[in-house]
């Protein structure tokens, strides 16, 4: 008797677990979270190469008030910010603060540094798009 309750409980369990997740799966959702032609300081994105295309994809790890050198994307990079927050500045001075959850495209082929202005660690994942013999960054000779 015992056996059969334990199969009852059981299968009582299995199907209640099975509706759950039935009435938990809803219609796919998508949100578009970006769509622009423009870097993040107003710069109009380069044209796309004919070359062979190349995607990186890079997780970047920044402590608090750590600042990254001066640096170059030649590709089209854009990025969100996962966790954190982080201040980018350009060449010309213009400033973009970043918290987590948002995102941004990147200037391209224009000398600019991020620094994380949190009291935490920031993250980001960086999707770079350029051609397959491109570098995604270059550094500035000082």
């Amino acid at each position: 008797m015992k056996s059969t309750s334990i199969y009852i409980l059981l299968f009582a369990f299995t199907l209640s677990f099975s509706n759950c997740q039935k009435e938990t799966l809803e219609k796919p959702e998508v949100t578009v979270l970006l769509e622009t032609t423009k870097s993040w300081n107003g710069n109009t994105l380069p044209k796309f190469p004919e070359g062979q295309p190349k995607v990186t994809i890079s997780k970047v790890v920044i402590p608090p008030k750590a600042k990254l050198p001066k640096h170059l994307h030649p590709v089209i990079t854009t990025g969100v910010l996962t966790k954190g927050e982080l201040t980018v500045t350009d060449n010309e001075g213009k400033k973009i603060t970043m918290k987590e959850g948002d995102v941004l495209v990147e200037v391209t082929n224009t000398i600019h540094f991020g620094e994380n202005t949190g009291s935490e660690t920031a993250e980001i994942l960086v999707f770079y798009i350029g051609e397959e013999n491109t570098p995604t960054t270059i550094l500035e000779n000082n």
